[in-house]
Parts: structure tokens; C-alpha cells; sequence
């Protein structure tokens, strides 16, 4: 009777072990992931727009992109701002430094970046501008860079990201008189940008 048993217990515990394993590997090791995806809007010389510039996890790095080439652009600003559809799915990443290519200084000039969405989590507020006087410039590049932003999904979910106005305007670029340049136009339509959840389960 003992020597019967002893095969049986051998038999059963390296499948228990192996069991126990799978439903710890089935229900750990879940990640988010961003997405963002532009709109339809064809670019086109003079356009603004949001545009992908790569993800990493959760965090989507997000381009306010200005097509060109407009050499005869008297560019000295921008004013706009960024609406979250859902600002409890997504949020802005404050930097110390944003990066910008579209404004060049000239002598004597330098570029203030502020960017703000401690008032409000659903508007990032976004204000460019030479400082120290002189000329806007134009650009030759078939593509600059107004702005760089990071914002952070934190679950699953999608939701918009979309150009718009501060303070009852549209969104601006501005030239060297503090006029809005005609010439300049911002997307309407919106981006979307997901968190998707992967891993875990069965």
C-alpha cells in the first residue's frame, strides 16, 4: 500500500507546481502603451498641425508641426492652445525646455516659450514670441517644429487632441506688428491619441 501511493504524490506535484506557474505568468506583466494618430487634413504650405513624432510606453511625443517653404512670412510669434478631450486619460508632461525650430532670432533677439496647463488640465495654453524687436522671419524648410510636447496616457481609452483659441481668438500666428498672419492656418480637425493596455490575462 505505501510503495503504491509514493508514484502517485511524484505524478501530481510537479503538475501542481506547473499549474501554479501558468496562472502567475497569465496575470502579471501588463504594460501602456500610447498611440497617437493625426488627422486626415492634407499638409499644405501655410498649415499647422499635430503631428506624431514617436512614443515610448505610455508618453506619445507630439509635434506642432508648420509646412512650408514661406520665405516671405514676417513669423514673430504664435498664440493657441491644445484642448485634451479627456484630460483624466491623458495630461501634459511639463518641461523645464520646449523645443522649437520655426522661430529664428535674429540679432539681438531671443525666443520666449511659455506653455501652461496648471489652470485648466483640458487646455494646454501655448505662447511664443521673439523678444528684443526687429523682423519675423519666413521658412524655407518644407516642415518646422512650433512646438514640442509630451503628454503622459494614463489608461485605457482614447480621446482627441485639438487646435484651438486663447482668450476668445483663434489660433494665431503672429507677425512683427502683433497682427495675425492670414497666411498661417491651424488644423480643425483633431488628433487622437489612445492608451491601450497589453499583456496580462489569458
Amino acid at each position: 500500500m505505501i510503495s503504491s501511493r509514493i508514484p502517485a504524490f511524484r505524478f501530481l506535484a510537479p503538475t501542481a507546481f506547473a499549474l501554479m506557474t501558468l496562472v502567475s505568468a497569465c496575470s502579471n506583466d501588463t504594460s501602456l502603451s500610447a498611440r497617437f494618430t493625426q488627422s486626415a487634413t492634407a499638409q499644405a504650405p501655410g498649415l499647422v498641425k499635430l503631428v506624431g513624432a514617436g512614443t515610448s510606453g505610455s508618453i506619445a511625443r507630439v509635434h506642432v508641426v508648420l509646412f512650408g517653404p514661406e520665405p516671405n512670412l514676417d513669423l514673430f510669434g504664435f498664440r493657441f492652445g491644445i484642448g485634451i478631450g479627456d484630460p483624466n486619460l491623458v495630461r501634459l508632461i511639463p518641461e523645464s525646455s520646449y523645443t522649437q525650430t520655426t522661430l529664428t532670432a535674429g540679432g539681438g533677439q531671443t525666443i520666449s516659450v511659455q506653455v501652461d496647463d496648471g489652470s485648466d488640465p483640458s487646455l494646454v495654453k501655448v505662447t511664443i514670441a521673439k523678444q528684443g524687436g526687429g523682423a519675423g522671419n519666413g521658412i524655407a524648410a518644407a516642415a518646422t517644429v512650433v512646438i514640442e510636447l509630451n503628454f503622459e496616457v494614463r489608461g485605457s481609452g482614447t480621446t482627441t487632441l485639438t487646435l484651438v483659441g486663447l482668450g476668445g481668438n483663434p489660433p494665431q500666428a503672429l507677425d512683427s506688428n502683433n497682427a495675425p498672419i492670414g497666411a498661417v492656418t491651424f488644423d480643425a480637425a483633431s488628433a487622437g491619441i489612445s492608451g491601450v493596455m497589453t499583456g496580462g490575462g489569458y
